[in-house]
């Protein structure tokens, strides 16, 4: 399951749950992180002494899983562990971001600052356009890597001889518009079907300014209002670069939006 699938499947639950969000410090030693994994495990166990008997003793079975757990997690790429336990339940989610450390043992999961770090940090879309070929990237802070699709598409270029008349270089441009329009229209159905996995991730658009607009006027607008920024690109920069850039325009619309701005 993904983290949204988790988040719902956990926010229908109602049993005995161990909530448990674990900041990871890059610089700490495995022996550091054992330390803090024995000091949470103790609020832990103090949390189920509070309990009846019966819930003491099957609680405590399932701290020792998480402690079984948390002994061997590896913590590279993680700032925050967010871990649910629970009869007939264990889900963990790595996060790249650093949330405040909290210990619970409740009836339902504490999942507010899971849901709040998500919404903070949207997934979103880059379409990265030129003539003849379209790629649609899907940058998700979850993810470590971007997941991608291309397309590739034969679009005749401009290459007229000499003697052409004009009415003969009127078709050849009306037969290449219409190339470049089909491909276009390839690129938008991709990324109709990848921003519906998505429904509330923001768009940007990278390409030379013309195909930009071309490409933005055919697009149905409820993906136009999801575009937070467009820059000029081709198909064969830096991707790291080319999200860096896309980050940017991300990050300001957040940061708007964050000041009733957008």
């Amino acid at each position: 399951m993904n983290t949204r699938q988790i988040i719902k499947h956990l926010s229908n639950r109602n049993g005995l749950t161990i909530s448990l969000y674990l900041p990871v410090d890059p610089g700490d030693s495995k022996k550091d992180w054992l330390t803090k994994v024995h000091s949470h495990l103790r609020d832990l166990r103090h949390s189920a002494k509070n309990l009846q008997h019966k819930e003491e003793k099957y609680l405590d079975a399932i701290i020792s899983q998480v402690e079984d757990f948390l002994q061997n997690f590896d913590t590279r790429g993680t700032r925050t562990l967010a871990l649910f336990a629970g009869k007939d339940i264990f889900e963990s989610v790595k996060l790249p971001v650093v949330l405040s450390s909290r210990v619970h043992v409740e009836n339902k999961p504490i999942l507010s600052p899971l849901t709040e770090a998500l919404d903070e940090n949207p997934p979103y879309i880059i379409v990265l356009i030129d003539r003849t070929y379209g790629e649609i990237i899907e940058v998700n802070f979850l993810e470590e890597e971007a997941a991608s699709k291309v397309i590739k598409s034969y679009v005749p270029q401009r290459i007229l001889a000499k003697g052409y008349d004009i009415g003969r270089e009127d078709k050849t441009l009306r037969h290449i518009e219409d190339h470049l329009h089909r491909h276009l229209v390839k690129i938008v159905k991709l990324l109709s079907n990848f921003e519906s996995s998505y429904p509330n991730g923001l768009i940007v658009i990278g390409g030379q300014k013309e195909l930009v607009g071309k490409f933005t006027r055919l697009l149905h607008p409820s993906l136009q209002k999801k575009i937070v920024g467009s820059f000029g690109a081709n198909v064969d920069d830096n991707k790291t670069e080319l999200i860096k850039k896309a980050q940017k325009f991300v990050d300001n619309y957040l940061e708007k939006k964050a000041w009733g701005k957008a």
